[in-house]
């Protein structure tokens, strides 16, 4: 009994590599390999690039605007130091705050005219909650009246690098029934590139003083960027604000500042796994087929067997384990595949993106192990599922059915 069942994973590999047919089988069987492994390996590469998309958005948000901001929706706020107290009484999570007044305006440089967002950030501050001091690609952050940084894709698109003088003009600074807008002359010291178009397209920084002094908001404020401690709950502690300031404050975390984009990426990976779980699914019906040509083209050896005394339970794992192999195989496969041309991609960054509709200008990368397991399972299972009906189909049958005909 014991050599029977010993005997079945010898036969298997015997079946799966057979030169029967001068090799037609087997040729159908790596046919059916390769479907699993494409599937698998697609499903592995696009979840990780969607992963990496999504945390690279996270990174830069986060990066521009601390994990909470809270805004003012009416007039700026003079109480800047008590607001902050009220802050960190509500959400004792809060590890770092820096205020800032944000103002529409447009830019004029050499070769155009540009609406942007003038933010006047706190120089001792702005390093604690944002990344932005750590995003100046040319130049430095501006440090005095006069002085400005620009966002790149701004940069380029008015003509001004660091060195430039442009020109800021408030239409409403002086309130909408002035109709006066006021005008400032400002030299260009650094440009920021955050790796977000949303943000390098838009934004121009400038020191807090400077600019309440340019739109007559001495020591106001209308934004507090809000950094919370590691593992502390964000859209909680939007809500503890939200509930503690009431109107004219609302208080906004990293996902909701953006989020129709990211319910957007999350419904993209759903379709998409289940597009390409699909692939795989078709490629167990070649597996299905490769074991029922297989049962066709074997009759004779299996009549054999049987006669020899293979039980039927031994010949219904025969090819189970036949099947089997072929899909761990295939998973294998397209998983080391996939996960090869992932650390391809996020070494190489070989496929650019127009940042303009893609918010990111490269295609990030990250591999969360229990997604790729779950990938792995999902393909093996499907793939034993697909042998459980002609591993059924043969152990019905007769060993006279085989050895009728010569």
């Amino acid at each position: 009994m014991s050599r029977r069942v010993s005997a079945v994973p010898m036969l298997a590999r015997r079946f799966l590599v057979s030169k029967a047919s001068d090799g037609f089988l087997s040729m159908i069987a790596w046919v059916s390999i390769c479907g699993v492994a494409v599937g698998v390996l697609a499903l592995t590469v696009v979840t990780s690039v969607i992963n990496g998309f999504e945390g690279e958005l996270m990174r830069v948000i986060t990066g521009m605007n601390g994990d909470v901001m809270m805004l003012s929706r009416g007039e700026s706020i003079g109480d800047s130091a008590g607001v902050q107290a009220r802050i960190r009484k509500a959400v004792p999570e809060v590890q770092a705050i820096t205020p800032s007044f944000a103002f529409q305006l447009m830019i004029a440089g050499p070769h155009g005219v540009a609406g942007g967002i003038l933010e006047g950030f706190d120089i001792g501050t702005m390093g604690m909650v944002t990344d932005v001091p750590n995003r100046v690609i040319e130049g430095r952050l501006p440090e005095q009246s006069g002085e400005i940084a620009l966002g790149s894709s701004l940069s380029e698109r008015i003509g001004a690098p660091a060195g430039t003088e442009v020109r800021l003009i408030a239409p409403f600074a002086g309130g909408e029934e002035s109709g006066t807008p006021k005008v400032m002359q400002a030299k260009v010291v650094g440009i920021v590139r955050m790796g977000m178009y949303e943000y390098d397209s838009k934004f121009v920084f400038s020191p807090l003083p400077a600019v309440q002094e340019f739109l007559n908001e001495k020591d106001r404020v209308n934004t507090f960027k809000i950094r919370l401690s590691p593992g502390a709950d964000s859209p909680q502690a939007a809500e503890q604000l939200s509930g503690a300031f009431g109107y004219p404050f609302r208080a906004k975390d990293w996902a909701q500042l953006n989020k129709n984009l990211l319910y957007a990426i999350k419904l993209e990976k759903v379709v998409i796994a289940i597009i390409l779980t699909i692939i795989v699914i078709v490629a167990a019906f070649n597996v299905v087929s490769t074991l029922m040509m297989m049962i066709h083209d074997k009759t004779k050896e299996i009549a054999i067997l049987k006669a020899m005394g293979l039980r039927p339970y031994q010949s219904f794992g025969l090819f189970c384990m036949i099947g089997l192999g072929m899909g761990v195989v295939g998973t294998v496969v397209g998983v080391s595949g996939g996960l090869l041309l992932n650390f391809i991609l996020e070494r190489t960054r070989l496929i650019d993106l127009p940042p303009d509709i893609y918010y990111i200008s490269f295609l990030p990368v990250v591999i969360r192990w229990q997604e790729v397991a779950l990938i792995a399972t999902v393909a093996v299972s499907i793939s034993f599922l697909a042998t459980l009906y002609p591993a059924w189909k043969v152990t019905r049958r007769s060993p006279l059915e085989g050895l009728r005909y010569d």
